[in-house]
C-alpha cells in the first residue's frame, strides 16, 4: 500500500476549513522515513500558499526529529542531508512554529491518508482536495444576507449608490446618514454585492445582534471581541456595543477585573466643638441600646 501525505488548514477561533492528500510517487517511495513526513509538512506548505504566506501560522508533525530540523528558532543541522537543506529554505520563506502531535492525537489523518486509495484514477499520483463547504453553512450571516439587508437598508443603499459612482457629495449636513463614512471614503468598496471597510465587512444593522453573538460566543472580554471585529467586520458604533454586550453578560462580569480600591477621605478636622457629631447605636448591653454620639472636635 502507498504511504500518504496528508495537510488540514484551519484557521483560528474556527474549525478545519480544507484537507489535502496525495500519493506518493514511485521515485518518493524510495525517501526515507523521516524525508517522507517532511515531504508532507513541504507539500502542504506549497499547495496552501496562497493562505500562508505573509501570515505567521503552526505546523503539527507527528514525526519528532522534524521540530529540531525544520525549527525557524535553531536553523538547519549541518549534517542534514541536501534534501532537507533544500527543504529547509524553502520553509525558511514562511513565518511559523512547529510542534509535535503525538500519533494518538494525530488520528483525524487516518482517514484521509486512505482517501486516494478509494478513488480510482489513471494517474499514478493522485491528489484529493476538500474544502468543507457546509461549514460555512453555520456561519452567523452569509454574503447573500448581507447583500439583500444592505440593499434594503436606506442608509447603506445610499452609500452603496455613492461608492459606485466614485465620490461623495461636496456638502453633507450635520444629520446626513452619510456623515459617518465620510472620513473613510477612500477605503469602501464594494464586493458581490457587499459593502467593504477595507478587508471588513460593513454589516446592515437586522444582522449586527447576530454578528455580536458570534463574537460573544466564548466570552473573550471586550479587548478580544473589539481585536476579532476588527478583522473582520465594522459599522458605525461597534465599539460601544460591544462593550455594552460584555457590560450585559452576567458570566463577564462574575470574572472581570475587581476594580482599584478607592482611597480613604479624612473628615476636614472641625473648627469648633459640636460643628460636626457622629451617631451611632450600640447594644444591647445589658439588656439596653444605646445612642452614642461623639463630638467631631474634641472626641
Amino acid at each position: 500500500m502507498l504511504l500518504h501525505m496528508v495537510w488540514e488548514l484551519s484557521f483560528p477561533m474556527s474549525f478545519p476549513m480544507a484537507f489535502a492528500s496525495r500519493t506518493l510517487s514511485k521515485a518518493e517511495q524510495n525517501y526515507v522515513q523521516i524525508e517522507r513526513e517532511a515531504l508532507g509538512i513541504v507539500f502542504g506548505v506549497r499547495k496552501f500558499h496562497q493562505y500562508l504566506y505573509g501570515r505567521k501560522f503552526t505546523l503539527f508533525t507527528d514525526h519528532c526529529p522534524l521540530t529540531r530540523i525544520f525549527s525557524p528558532e535553531k536553523g538547519v543541522p549541518s549534517m542534514a542531508a541536501a534534501r532537507m537543506q533544500r527543504w529547509a529554505l524553502i520553509l525558511a520563506a514562511h513565518k511559523y512554529t512547529i510542534e509535535y502531535k503525538k500519533v494518538a492525537l494525530n488520528v483525524n489523518a487516518d482517514g484521509l491518508s486512505r482517501l486516494p486509495l478509494l478513488l480510482k484514477h489513471k494517474e499514478s499520483q493522485n491528489t484529493v482536495d476538500l474544502f468543507y463547504i457546509k461549514q460555512m453553512e453555520l456561519l452567523p450571516v452569509s454574503s447573500a444576507e448581507i447583500r439583500r439587508e444592505t440593499m434594503l437598508d436606506p442608509t447603506l443603499s445610499k452609500l452603496m449608490d455613492v461608492v459606485l459612482l466614485g465620490h461623495f457629495p461636496k456638502q453633507l449636513g450635520d444629520n446626513d446618514d452619510l456623515l459617518p463614512f465620510i472620513n473613510r471614503q477612500m477605503e469602501l468598496t464594494v464586493q458581490q454585492g457587499c459593502l467593504m471597510w477595507g478587508s471588513r465587512v460593513i454589516v446592515p444593522p437586522k444582522l449586527r445582534p447576530r454578528v455580536l453573538s458570534e463574537l460573544h460566543v466564548s466570552q473573550p472580554g471586550i479587548v478580544r471581541m473589539k481585536s476579532l471585529a476588527r478583522s473582520y467586520v465594522w459599522w458605525t458604533g461597534i465599539d460601544s456595543q460591544i462593550e455594552q454586550q460584555v457590560h450585559n453578560c452576567q458570566s463577564c462580569q462574575c470574572v472581570q477585573n475587581l476594580p482599584s480600591p478607592v482611597p480613604l477621605h479624612p473628615w476636614i478636622w472641625p473648627s469648633g466643638p459640636w460643628q460636626r457629631i457622629h451617631v451611632d447605636i450600640a447594644g444591647p448591653y445589658e439588656g439596653h441600646m444605646y445612642l452614642v454620639v461623639v463630638n467631631a472636635h474634641s472626641k
